[in-house]
């Protein structure tokens, strides 16, 4: 099984100015490629965590918190992504710096040779890539629209995993055409009562309108009668 790891780990000054740090790409234990522009120790604390952050429990994304850093892991297709970021780097971009490096190396030959490719051997292919999208993801500020378009694909995603495990459990599209029609009735039938509602309160306001100016006209006539002499 290839588990092809991308890591981030800092121990650095002025921490504020770059939220990702260190980069690398691993299978299992073995480092293939690594880029930082940093000074630290690095290479030595991830490569001693490599072996329990390349093969978290099953889930397609997790995250590991360590003192002020995070480590964020993506798994997919038998391949495990891993980045670690300063603590107050959203998760959102972390995740997305991940599906771009995974992007980038799977696309190209490097993704054959990682599977037998000795330690550092990718460095010189791939650690500029490594290089340029740390220091892009870390002074990036994406717009609302990109925080939008995110969002709904991540929802997208759960929406997925939600039904495709619903078919594994064997329940039938029909229960959940039913479900989706109740909620339909009983939107429709919220919508109705609301607009009954609405006018039943339309109708109550007009009335005491109406019973108001009845009374205001028979006070104003009573004052003219009375000025008028008609009562003496």
């Amino acid at each position: 099984l290839l588990c092809v790891c991308v890591c981030a780990c800092v121990c650095v000054r002025n921490l504020d100015k770059m939220p990702l740090y260190y980069a690398l790409i691993s299978r299992g234990p073995t480092v293939l490629c690594d880029y930082t522009d940093k000074t630290g120790n690095f290479e030595t604390i991830t490569v001693g965590m490599l072996g329990r952050l390349s093969a978290p429990s099953g889930e397609p994304r997790v995250s590991y918190r360590s003192e002020g850093f995070t480590f964020h892991v993506l798994n997919e297709d038998g391949l495990t992504y891993l980045v670690l970021a300063d603590k107050s780097f959203p998760s959102r971009q972390a995740f997305k710096f991940l599906g771009d490096i995974r992007g980038r190396f799977t696309k190209g030959p490097l993704v054959e040779r990682a599977i037998t490719a000795k330690a550092y051997e990718l460095r010189r292919d791939f650690s500029h890539v490594l290089g340029s999208q740390l220091e892009y993801y870390s002074d990036e500020r994406p717009d609302r629209m990109h925080e939008l378009s995110s969002q709904v694909d991540e929802v997208k995603g759960i929406m997925v995993q939600n039904i495709e495990r619903v078919l594994e459990r064997g329940e039938r599209l029909d229960i959940l055409v039913d479900k989706t029609r109740e909620l339909d009735e009983s939107a429709s039938s919220f919508k109705k009562n609301t607009r009954q509602l609405q006018q039943k309160m339309w109708w109550k306001n007009v009335k005491w309108i109406i019973v108001i100016v009845i009374v205001l006209l028979i006070i104003v006539a009573i004052i003219i009668m009375a000025a008028t002499g008609v009562f003496s």
